[in-house]
């Protein structure tokens, strides 16, 4: 989701060519998936398609399992690295989330490294998650990262164990870390090239198979919308004196669950909210979720304010963006008649 909107406002710039590195078993095999991508997801035109290289790789393979040819093509070409491949599932044993994870990260550290060597590396961004602070309790300061925090999972654990690695070459690649919170749609169309993490809740609920939620009501949701994501992930590609981490995160806007369950019911038009209950059962059949729903962690967002505000970059509050993810989702038929996103952006969306 994040890397095919990180993309897509890569390449709606006409000086920008790309390079993607796609799970496939050649490079013909990479550059029809990158097709579809381009097409059928995104909504772009051919001269996307002409200012974009697809490559067949690998994080979890020495060398990203790039050919020699594409390691070539890559070492020659490429400036800027952004690196938002990972493994986001909640339940994975530990061993693959870190193969993926942490494995596939330094593969692409490597990767910067050599081109590094050649003077051609000008920045470096990887792709985090705020959850690294996993159940700390109170303020989690951007500049943290391991503080004694127990984890939910093994995907912030993994992705904790990968910054912790990243951190020794801080000083010496031009090197941020950006940390999102729960991405959802754009905020004013909705669009999403997924429906995973909090959707699987949402629509449950939008179904009315949510009459006892299993939550607790002052646990925060810190939710970002996709278009301030990817914005920001570029704004810090374009920026190398940026290092360090960066929260794109809600903060001090986060809402409780209590809020969202009540601004939900509002914008569905249901009559009657459903009961928060910690001990409920999960009827939404999501249990890897039900610790998210009990999240007391503030994320600090200063510096990514100092950072992002002067290019107008901050997260649109939830309050005024469900109905746009909601409608979305419900044309969408959650996920069964996606609608591409330059379409979704430029048109009007069916009423939920």
């Amino acid at each position: 989701m994040v890397g095919a909107e990180v993309l897509a406002r890569l390449l709606e710039r006409e000086d920008t060519s790309v390079v993607t590195v796609l799970r496939a078993d050649d490079d013909e095999q990479a550059r029809a998936r990158l097709d579809v991508l381009l097409a059928d997801v995104l909504g772009l035109d051919r001269d996307a398609r002409d200012r974009t290289v697809a490559v067949a790789g690998d994080v979890t393979r020495r060398g990203l399992g790039l050919s020699a040819w594409a390691r070539d093509r890559v070492l020659a070409t490429v400036d800027g690295i952004v690196h938002s491949a990972a493994s986001v599932a909640f339940d994975m044993p530990l061993p693959q989330a870190r193969a993926i994870n942490v494995g596939g990260t330094h593969a692409v550290l490597t990767l910067a490294r050599d081109l590094a060597a050649r003077g051609r590396l000008r920045r470096i961004v990887h792709v985090s998650t705020a959850y690294v602070a996993g159940d700390h309790r109170g303020t989690f300061r951007e500049d943290q990262t391991w503080a004694g925090q127990g984890f939910r999972n093994t995907y912030e654990q993994s992705k904790l164990e990968a910054e912790l690695m990243l951190g020794s070459s801080a000083d010496e690649l031009p090197l941020v870390v950006a940390r999102p919170s729960i991405v959802v749609g754009d905020a004013r169309s909705g669009w999403t090239a997924g429906f995973h993490g909090l959707y699987g809740p949402l629509r449950a609920f939008a179904r009315g198979l949510l009459r006892r939620i299993p939550a607790a009501p002052e646990g925060l949701v810190d939710t970002v919308p996709l278009d301030y994501v990817g914005g920001a992930i570029v704004h810090l590609l374009d920026h190398e004196h940026v290092r360090g981490n960066v929260a794109l995160a809600a903060g001090e806007a986060a809402i409780t669950v209590r809020d969202l369950v009540s601004l939900t019911s509002r914008t569905l038009g249901q009559p009657q909210e459903p009961v928060l209950d910690p001990d409920a059962r999960d009827e939404a059949g999501t249990p890897v979720l039900l610790p998210y729903f009990d999240v007391r962690t503030h994320f600090d967002t200063s510096r990514a304010a100092a950072i992002l505000g002067h290019a107008g970059l901050s997260p649109a509050p939830i309050a005024g963006r469900i109905d746009a993810l909601l409608r979305y989702a419900s044309t969408a038929a959650w996920g069964r008649r996606p609608i591409d996103r330059r379409t979704a952006r430029a048109g009007t969306l069916a009423a939920v």
